[in-house]
């Protein structure tokens, strides 16, 4: 009896330290930019860089948030180049979804352009988009050709490769166990996994303090939880289905890629997706991990830049070439 009230007051008070800090959070990182009042929902946006410039729109990764752009040296160094638009992906950073709401690939289709709308920017913009975020790109330059200039995919997330869906996408969906998660056990196993996905994410290069404190406030929310479990379980049949349209999109691309990425192998996904798409050049760093905006940032805002050159809708595939480091 008395072990059993232990556990009780040991998962209430849990539970009490977990809605404590998320609350602590939320304070320290409250919205940067403005939250749109969209039909779908309230979506954040925070924005940047040159007004008068060519629109580039950065979607973040998965479990990611608007905030790692401008938090990274990456916004600082395209910001003389481009306007900058980064919104938060539904169930990310402060754009909220319910427990239960679908976050899929085409859900982020639908709610980018419901964005672009939103502030009225109608000129074709280039898609910047890391890890997950590459693959919302992709499906979106398919949906909407009109509204893309270029495609930069840093580190993408393109084919259904063995291993990308993982048993933790499952758990949310076990009432006990997601109550366990969410509210009580989020604290240690948010630090746990912020350390390990973390020294993952940027291997060879130690992790930046600042992105490690930024990552344990959004993601030990339920919410993000919720969405990062859906986005894993419906990405690899949703890439299934874009797969096949990928010679298709004849846009000026560049495709980054780290040698040592440990997320998502270069010679699994963006090898292949350089290969697939005509227009595209394969920058393929030997000494470059899975964060290349972070520890990158010169040579993927070159690759920006490359893109915003060219004249989009040329029929004459580019080369697969390194970029070599400056």
């Amino acid at each position: 009896m008395r072990r059993g009230w232990l556990l009780v007051g040991g998962l209430a008070l849990g539970a009490i330290l977990t809605t404590l800090r998320i609350r602590h959070h939320e304070r320290r990182y409250p919205p940067r930019g403005q939250v749109l009042d969209l039909a779908a929902g309230p979506t954040h946006v925070i924005e940047g860089g040159s007004p008068d410039a060519p629109p580039v729109v950065l979607i973040h990764g998965s479990d990611g948030v608007a905030l790692d752009w401008p938090v990274s040296p990456l916004w600082d160094a395209l910001a003389p180049h481009a306007r900058l638009i980064a919104p938060d992906r539904p169930g990310h950073g402060h754009t909220p979804a319910r427990p239960g709401t679908p976050v899929t690939v085409e859900v982020n289709v639908r709610r980018l352009a419901a964005v672009l709308d939103a502030l009225e920017r109608r000129d074709p913009a280039v898609l910047l988009g890391h890890s997950y975020g590459a693959a919302v790109a992709l499906a979106f330059a398919a949906q909407f050709p009109e509204r893309v200039r270029g495609l930069v995919l840093v580190s993408p997330t393109a084919y259904p490769a063995p291993g990308l869906t993982r048993p933790l996408a499952y758990v949310p969906l076990v009432p006990v166990l997601e109550t366990l998660l969410t509210r009580v056990l989020l604290l240690p196993l948010g630090r746990a996994v912020a350390w390990l996905e973390g020294g993952r994410a940027f291997h060879p290069a130690p992790i930046p303090p600042e992105w490690h404190a930024m990552m344990l406030a959004f993601s030990r929310r339920r919410g993000q939880v919720h969405a990062l479990a859906w986005e894993n379980r419906t990405l690899a049949q949703e890439l299934g289905a874009l797969e096949p349209g990928y010679p298709a999109l004849r846009f000026p691309a560049a495709v980054l890629a780290g040698a040592h990425d440990r997320l998502t192998p270069a010679e699994s996904h963006a090898v292949p997706l350089a290969g697939a798409l005509p227009q595209a050049r394969l920058h393929l760093f030997p000494d470059g991990g899975h964060q290349l905006h972070w520890t990158h940032p010169a040579e993927v805002t070159r690759a920006v830049t490359d893109v915003l050159a060219e004249v989009p809708a040329s029929a004459t595939p580019a080369p697969l070439v390194p970029l070599s480091r400056r």
